[in-house]
């Protein structure tokens, strides 16, 4: 041997590197872990593993196979739980990037990202994905100025990045879905797959029916918690093994590791179903923008409505917009009204009712399920209250009594006050503005579309459809006509987006009515100088959201900054602020509500967005110092929280 040989570095010895299934901030990294040689020919990336850590046996995923980062004795793989390669190297650059912009961890992400393991769904027999058909010619989206280009770009296998306004109608140019068709239909001629995504399974439904429609039964996959595990799980396996190239689905399935994507589309990315619940708190139209820089594919944003965040991606020139001007968007749309709240029901809207029945079916929209809300005494006008814990009582049926805190139903009420037996209502509810509609309106059938009550459809011919936002059923020609009831109590609301969203609840409403030169009509019942109800009647979403970007920014508030909200135990959440100086960065309160012992906190956090990686990086080093350090109570962190409650 030569004798400089003796001096030579052994081969590197290959590790798996494994991202561990542990709930804490500083060990939110990959381990190295020997492969014993009973699996050498079995641990590939991405696959699932079982590994000791501290001293139980935690799942684990092979993200990657490379030379060991450390001098100490590793310990090994315990087994292989799946041969299936599920993580791919692009979806795990996803989830660090939108853990990283959440200050949330690896694990955390990947949970939201990739479903739950079905082992018999493993060892079936790969079912047949039959390849989509393409629709022969687009006919929506090329009647907008940029919507022809927009094909030819994804056609071609451009990405270009887009929002597409669609205007408010029933009609062919309001119809979202034909555009979306379209839009996928040219990206599948390039040979690329497409993912569209939907805020609520009511939706997922609707789109997955028109999607099989257009490119063949058996063809689009749909990824939706709803499904079940065993159908959820076969048809996430179909988008990976690269057979399903058409998906539809909620959240999660922003994620879905279809091959060499093309397209991501997002339906109504103001709809707050978009927004995940669980931590990180994860929202659909960001994942989508990260996946957009990642993966290097095109993205279209869809809606009757413009959340201010696309109006500032708009302004920034990241988007194009595909839209009409917002004059001839009103010569296709219903004709939109007002009236002053002066009465809940005023003759204008008797009069809008009858002209509409006798064309068709009448959506009337209402701000809140059940009979009435809000009580009071009749005699003294108090808020009636509940004998047993003094909580506020409510009317969900007209013969029921609850109360909002304990849930006690009692059959008898008296008024602490003045003994009063009777109680009236201020506020109506669904239930209780039908019945007053079948009494105005006796012979005509009065429809409740709300709470768990949801219609997906109305038959043909006269009817009023009393529906709450979200749960108005669809008529198969189209409303003759809406009323849009309690606009001042929806405007009325605390909440940071209250116009924001009341205006896209009410586009939601004028898009399900005829245009005008069908006798369509809209009569909104509010103050007709409202910015929201101005923008609906001049159907003007794009000039709505530029004014409230403008008004945010004047006030500092998201998303003209960077913010996030952090909630939990006052001296959590006092102990976590002090984790980091967080320089740069503006800290409003914390603030302490409540008493003994249900006390809580919240503080508010933001900073200028062009210091946006810099804040979150400091929102990171403030948690895992708060994992090393074992603080105990109750902390959330919030990263660009779509409300400010």
């Amino acid at each position: 041997m030569d004798a400089a040989a003796l001096f030579d570095d052994p081969a590197a010895e290959t590790v798996a590197k494994v991202a561990v299934d542990i709930p804490l901030a500083h060990l939110d990294r990959s381990f190295d872990y020997a492969i014993p040689e009973r699996l050498a020919s079995r641990v590939r990336p991405g696959i699932r593993v079982k590994v000791r850590f501290a001293g139980q046996d935690v799942d684990g995923w092979v993200t990657a196979l490379g030379p060991r980062e450390t001098t100490s004795h590793l310990a090994s793989l315990r087994t292989v739980v799946s041969d299936e390669q599920i993580l791919t190297p692009e979806l795990d650059t996803l989830i660090r990037a939108v853990a990283d912009h959440y200050a949330g961890t690896w694990w955390d992400v990947a949970r939201l990202a990739i479903p739950a393991r079905h082992a018999a769904v493993e060892q079936e027999p790969q079912e047949n994905w039959p390849e989509p058909t393409v629709i022969p010619t687009a006919t929506v989206l090329p009647a907008f100025p940029g919507g022809a280009e927009l094909l030819a770009a994804l056609g071609g296998g451009g990405n270009p990045r887009g929002f597409w306004q669609v205007p408010a109608t029933r009609c062919p140019l309001g119809d979202p879905w034909s555009g979306v068709i379209e839009a996928a239909s040219a990206t599948l001629t390039s040979g690329r797959s497409v993912i569209v995504l939907v805020p609520t399974q009511r939706q997922l439904v609707v789109g997955a029916a028109r999607l099989r429609a257009a490119f063949g039964a058996g063809s689009v996959a749909e990824l939706s918690a709803e499904l079940g595990r065993a159908e959820r799980y076969r048809n996430y396996l179909g988008v990976r093994r690269g057979l399903a190239r058409v998906v539809i689905g909620t959240r999660s399935a922003a994620f879905a590791p279809v091959s060499d994507p093309g397209l991501v589309v997002v339906v109504d990315d103001g709809h707050d179903g978009h927004a995940e619940e669980r931590s990180p708190h994860p929202h659909t139209r960001t994942v989508a923008l990260l996946r957009t820089v990642h993966d290097g594919c095109a993205l279209l944003f869809v809606s009757h409505a413009r959340s201010t965040e696309v109006q500032g991606l708009l302004e920034l020139g990241w988007l194009r917009c595909v839209e009409l001007s917002p004059g001839a968007a009103r010569a296709i749309s219903p004709v939109v009204r007002s009236v002053e709240a002066g009465l809940r029901l005023p003759p204008e809207a008797f009069t809008v009712l009858r002209t509409g029945l006798a064309a068709g079916p009448v959506l009337v929209s209402v701000a809140r399920a059940g009979h009435s809300s809000g009580l009071r005494c009749g005699r003294c006008r108090r808020p009636a209250r509940c004998a047993r814990c003094h909580g506020p009582l409510v009317r969900p049926r007209r013969d029921l009594l609850r109360c909002l805190l304990c849930g006690a139903t009692p059959v008898r009420w008296e008024c602490e006050h003045c003994h009063g037996t009777s109680l009236e209502a201020p506020g109506a509810g669904s239930e209780r503005t039908a019945e007053e509609l079948g009494r105005a309106f006796p012979g005509v059938p009065v429809m409740n579309s709300s709470a768990e009550r949801i219609r997906d459809r109305v038959p043909e011919g006269s009817a009023i459809v009393v529906a709450t936002p979200g749960g108005e059923p669809s008529a198969p020609n189209g409303y003759a006509a809406a009323l849009i009831l309690d606009a001042e109590l929806t405007l009325a609301r605390g909440d940071l987006r209250v116009a924001e969203e009341a205006l896209r609840r009410w586009l939601t409403v004028v898009s399900q009515v005829v245009p005008g030169d069908q006798g369509g009509t809209v009569l909104v019942v509010g103050s007709p100088g409202d910015a929201a109800v101005q923008a609906l009647i001049r159907c003007d979403p794009g000039g709505f959201a530029e004014r409230e970007l403008t008004e945010r920014r004047a006030v500092g508030l998201p998303p003209a900054v960077k913010a996030a909200q952090i909630t939990g135990d006052p001296d959590a959440v006092t102990a976590f602020l002090d984790n980091d100086p967080f320089d740069g960065v503006e800290i409003l309160g914390p603030t302490v509500t409540g008493e003994e012992p249900d006390r809580s906190a919240r503080a508010l956090l933001r900073s200028p967005l062009e210091q946006g990686r810099t804040f979150v990086r400091a929102l990171k080093s403030a948690a895992a110092i708060r994992s090393a350090r074992k603080e105990g109570g109750r902390l959330s962190i919030h990263v660009d929280p779509m409300n400010l409650e």
